[in-house]
């Protein structure tokens, strides 16, 4: 027996006739945890081993960059040398290097940089400010939503401006046009664009387009359900030679329609393809049966959904608990009152995860994860790529790939301060935008005095010295550039500007964490050691800028609960799921009461969370709930109207048996504050040079311990996550652990007593 034929036999009947259809359209419907990217990658290995289609002509397209590299990991292991040869990646990444190659052709150059949000919102923000645009009426990220929208629905400026229907709309059409001009003038394209681009590249240069329709004799697409406009017709121009195209997709876990993700794109597809084949995969593998039947019951009810039925031989498991609170705070202690349950019966906290449906709802949680000293991890908190000290450094990088980088060339013209100001910058944008020329370009004309510049008032000598000092930092740069790595580059601008000892005087309190970070990016930097100079550089930030949130492994805690939204919660599972905040107004969200297609979204966002729990699923809901500014009554949402009774267990014996009563509201909020319920030492805690531990932050120094009003403020170094100072009151801090004392040791007397130094 072949090792295909090994590897088919190992698949349940709708799994191998999926991978085994020879040629077409196929659009495979995958249920949650019904091991969609198996078959995928099984598909790819029996395209190449049984129909021999070389592994260059075919394309494999996932939605992140972390399902890219399982997809690759898996293809690897059934092909090894021959995968190497595929082409797989996201959207955006391979709409990035087709542009690469072939965008001059309409105008875009091959070594153009990608903004990401933070840097499109700078972009906005300083174009508002131009236009004389109130940035609190008119909120840049609600207008970078709207241009995004515009974008994934094939308008462009021009386009945009002449269907305005509103003043706000009139508004975003001023600042789109402004917005796309200066992406130009910075050889810099967004995310949008990289598709949208590359669909104009197809169109207005068709010969480029039958070169990549016929070197890619098959298309595989993951997660079709979450396409947009712009990524259908990118799928339909793709195999416009042959139509063998697969898409993978469960219009039943469709959530991203604020992304312009278009769950009717499914519906298109057979349509729009003539002769699909249908294979529905409806095994899950990874819920137990009680959880899948509890999901079943509220998935059930969407409108116009394919004819299709999830089943399990799992068995059935424990029961789905309903767990009805007082309020979002006394909801969130519970949740964390059950996981130190749980870990206490063996469970890891890595096992659990809560999953919400706005991000409000983390505060209450991480509260009441502190209080009780049980780690987590916050998925949508400050990602590794948009701290501080990494955006200054990869600002250097993209000023030295780019000199024509606007963005990039505000943020660190004066970082570390060199001494020039926020009017000498505003002097160097007003004579680039009055003249066309690069802020970089202008900024040597200034420092040099050039009098063929605009006239506005002149600028100081000492300002025009840090120009020049600037200038000539970066063009040094620029030099080495083509001789060095991408890390050694690094390794030269950290030394040239200072920068370690720029943090260390900026922010002595986070210095150390902060150097961790850099040499993080450090460390990334050198997986790209074996490419040369520029080409280094280059691959390096279009990597980075292409991360998306899911992929940055820089935010992971080890053994940690992980705290996320739902929609981050996409493509993950794990043994124990909380779901809060089961209400009217919450999830459903309020802005989806008077809509049916958004309440029909909110109805797959619940399946969804409900399909990420493998054996413990827990649903929560609250009488009464701070948000949006008030105290609100509640109501227990519909979906769970939705499930019948038998299904479901009220809880009544979690945290109490455990002996962890959750606080009530006040003796929580009193805590935490500082306003601790039990009287407060006289006398520090803790004295300098004293060794404690911490549940998230782990071992560390005593740097000082003082008494403040109602609580005691710990200085504390800790050896992996730098210097941070709490309240002794909210952290879970104790002293050390140390060895029994031998006959030969002297007994410690300074170490504080027990309920002292767990006083959080």
């Amino acid at each position: 027996m072949t090792a295909t034929q090994d590897a088919l036999d190992a698949l349940n009947p709708a799994q191998r006739h999926a991978v085994t259809v020879r040629g077409g359209p196929l659009l495979i419907l995958a249920g949650p945890g019904s091991g969609k990217t198996r078959v995928i990658a099984h598909r790819i290995a029996y395209l190449v081993r049984t129909l021999a289609v070389p592994p260059w002509r075919i394309l494999a397209v996932t939605f992140t960059n972390k399902a890219a590299r399982e997809m690759r990991e898996r293809v690897e292991r059934l092909l090894e040398e021959d995968a190497r040869a595929i082409t797989l990646g996201t959207f955006h990444g391979i709409c990035a290097r087709m542009l690469r190659r072939d965008g001059q052709q309409i105008g875009i150059p091959s070594g153009f940089v990608i903004y990401d949000r933070d840097d499109q919102l700078s972009l906005v923000r300083r174009i508002e400010k131009e236009l004389h645009v109130d940035s609190k009426r008119f909120a840049p990220g609600a207008v970078l939503s709207a241009i995004s929208a515009a974008k994934n629905h094939r308008l462009d400026a021009a386009g945009y401006a002449g269907a305005v229907g509103s003043y706000f709309e009139e508004v975003v059409a001023r600042v789109f046009e402004q917005y796309d001009h200066a992406l130009t003038e910075s050889a810099a394209v967004d995310f949008d664009d990289l598709l949208g681009r590359t669909l104009e590249l197809f169109q207005r240069a068709p010969a480029v387009c039958d070169r990549y329709a016929e070197r890619y004799l098959h298309l595989l697409i993951d997660e079709f359900q979450d396409t947009n406009v712009v990524q259908y017709e990118l799928a339909r121009a793709l195999t416009s030679k042959h139509g063998n195209i697969t898409a993978v997709g469960d219009p039943d876990q469709s959530i991203y329609s604020w992304r312009a993700a278009d769950v009717r794109n499914l519906a298109h597809f057979r349509s729009d393809f003539p002769g699909t084949e249908v294979v529905l995969l409806e095994q899950n593998y990874r819920s137990s049966a009680r959880i899948l039947r509890v999901a079943d019951a509220v998935i059930r009810r969407a409108e116009g959904r394919p004819e299709k039925q999830l089943w399990t031989a799992n068995a059935d498991g424990e029961r789905v608990v309903e767990h009805s609170a007082r309020s979002g705070e006394e909801e969130a202690m519970y949740i964390a009152s059950e996981v130190q349950r749980l870990t206490r019966g063996g469970r890891a906290p890595a096992d659990c995860a809560v999953m919400y449906r706005t991000n409000a709802q983390s505060r209450a949680l991480e509260e009441a994860f502190l209080y009780l000293g049980i780690p987590y991890r916050l998925v949508g908190g400050t990602r590794f790529y948009d701290r501080r000290e990494v955006r200054d450094l990869l600002a250097y990088l993209r000023l030295v790939q780019n000199e024509m980088d606007s963005v990039a060339f505000q943020r660190i013209v004066n970082v570390p301060p060199r001494g020039i100001g926020d009017r000498t910058l505003e002097h160097v944008l007003a004579v680039a935008a009055e003249t066309g020329l690069a802020p970089l370009a202008v900024a040597a004309k200034l420092a040099r005095g050039d009098a063929a510049l605009p006239a506005l008032p002149a600028l100081r000598a000492d300002s025009r010295l840090a120009l020049d000092g600037f200038v000539r930092l970066v063009d040094s740069l620029r030099e080495r550039r083509e001789r060095f790595s991408v890390a050694d580059l690094l390794d030269e601008i950290l030394r040239d500007v200072g920068y370690r000892q720029y943090l260390q005087d900026s922010d002595e309190a986070h210095a150390t964490t902060r150097w961790e970070n850099v040499e993080e990016l450090l460390e990334v930097a050198r997986q790209y050691q074996d490419l040369e100079g520029s080409r280094s550089l280059a691959s390096f930030l279009e990597e980075v800028a292409l991360v998306a949130d899911v992929d940055d492994p820089a935010v992971a805690t080890p053994n940690a609960v992980t705290l996320t939204t739902l929609h981050a919660a996409k493509g993950l599972e794990f043994p124990v799921v909380f779901m809060p905040g089961l209400e009217e107004g919450l999830l459903p969200h309020v802005r989806s009461l008077d809509d049916p297609q958004q309440l029909e979204e909110e109805r797959r966002i619940a399946y969804v969370g409900m399909t990420r729990a493998k054996e413990r699923l827990y649903l929560l809901h609250a009488g009464s709930r701070f948000y949006q500014g008030m105290q609100r009554r509640s109501i227990r949402s519909r979906f769970l109207r939705d499930v019948p009774s038998a299904e479901l267990t009220a809880s009544g014996t979690g945290a109490a048996t455990a002996g962890a009563v959750p606080l009530s509201a006040r003796e929580r909020r009193a805590a935490i504050a500082g306003r601790q319920v039990r009287d407060v030492p006289s006398e520090p805690a803790f004295a300098a040079g004293e060794r404690v531990e911490h549940a998230q932050f782990g071992r560390g120094v005593v740097v000082s311990c003082t008494l403040v009003p109602g609580d005691q403020q710990v200085t504390v170094a800790f050896e992996a996550a730098g210097v941070r100072k709490l309240l002794l009151s909210f952290a879970p801090l104790k002293a050390e652990r140390r060895p029994e004392p031998t006959r030969a040791a002297v007994p410690d007397d300074h170490e504080p007593p027990e309920d002292e130094a767990g006083a959080g």
